[in-house]
């Protein structure tokens, strides 16, 4: 076979799905066949144009793509020695550092300093994604997937990494109260990744039906933000106190304050959502007063095998989350239903 199906974004607003060619793997590479990529919220943003000047994708036509599960197919040279083997069940990291500056010797890769540079890609960003039958990784992006984790939910895996990091870097303690804003996959990922890791109090601050999953995924407590101040929902949730750890999940640019509004003094805040260049407005007093701890959160690295191992357990069950599935050739349907928020996570399965 010398050609695939794949959704190409061709210009703004314009993804369309047709033929090209299969990529080959080149030395230390691997190529795999894709068996589910999911949609989020930086896919929508990237239709429609907005992270242009970030450079994703840094030219058009361009193939998306970065939640995803697939099987091993054949491996690239030098691979010999390579523990998985075609047929495997994986899932893939997004980022590969140059390996040499400081960040990348710190096993901090996420943000290696040669962004930008060929020695730096970020799949389904700067480099081609999965929404396509085949794919090529560098071996050492790849994980390899138990037999009980179906390709739809490996699809979820990159997302419930992210929060795995989140929750390391607030260096989150068993027994402590949290709040997360957002009830999209990201934020019930969230509270899955922190009720399996001990959250004592756990509350979901969105509106709708998603609220409705919060309970599924470990939730203790709601806030309707269209009934209640969020921040005064929280603190009522909390005897007046709020709570040890905000996780924002929205990539609202109001929610930022909302949750300074939440956070204990001496508390911890983590921003997982991107807004597409808005600006937020800060709180700085009370930050500095309360020292309060506000955190980016950027990706996953070293973050894959504990999620998997989660999943695994049976500590973290991301099959109330897999609710709605398309073809690839459906895949615009699947934007569509992402963007009206239908689903949670919409799911393309090949």
């Amino acid at each position: 076979m010398t050609t695939m199906r794949a959704a190409v974004l061709k210009g703004w607003n314009d993804l369309s799905v047709e033929d090209v060619d299969v990529p080959e793997p080149e030395a230390g590479e691997v190529l795999l066949r894709v068996r589910a990529c999911g949609l989020c919220g930086t896919d929508l943003k990237m239709v429609h144009g907005a992270f242009e000047k970030r450079g994703w994708p840094p030219s058009l036509p361009f193939v998306m793509g970065h939640e995803w599960s697939g099987e091993v197919v054949a491996l690239g040279k030098g691979l010999d020695d390579l523990e998985l083997q075609p047929g495997d069940k994986v899932v893939a990291e997004n980022h590969v550092g140059c390996g040499r500056c400081p960040m990348c010797r710190q096993g901090r890769y996420n943000l290696c300093e040669k962004s930008g540079t060929p020695g730096y890609r970020l799949y389904g960003h700067t480099a081609p994604g999965a929404l396509a039958e085949f794919a090529v990784r560098p071996a050492q992006m790849l994980h390899k997937l138990p037999d009980s984790v179906s390709p739809l939910e490996g699809a979820l895996v990159n997302q419930g990494s992210l929060t795995v990091h989140a929750l390391r870097r607030v260096e989150f303690r068993p027994g402590s109260s949290v709040a997360v804003f957002g009830p999209g996959l990201l934020g019930l990922l969230t509270a899955a990744v922190a009720s399996a890791s001990g959250a004592a109090q756990l509350i979901m601050v969105g509106r709708g039906s998603r609220l409705d999953l919060a309970a599924k995924m470990g939730c203790d407590d709601v806030v309707d933000y269209e009934k209640e101040d969020p921040a005064a929902g929280v603190r009522r949730l909390t005897g007046g106190r709020g709570v040890d750890y905000v996780f924002d999940c929205t990539g609202n640019p109001d929610v930022p304050a909302q949750a300074i509004g939440a956070v204990r003094r001496g508390g911890r805040i983590a921003l997982l959502g991107l807004t597409g260049g808005k600006p937020s407005e800060i709180d700085v007093d009370r930050l500095t007063l309360d020292e309060v701890d506000l955190m980016g959160i950027r990706s996953s690295p070293n973050a894959y095998p504990a999620m998997i191992a989660l999943m695994r357990s049976g500590k973290v069950d991301l099959s109330p989350l897999v609710t709605h599935v398309y073809p690839l050739e459906s895949v615009g349907d699947a934007l569509a239903a992402l963007e009206s928020r239908e689903a949670v996570r919409p799911i393309v399965e090949l």
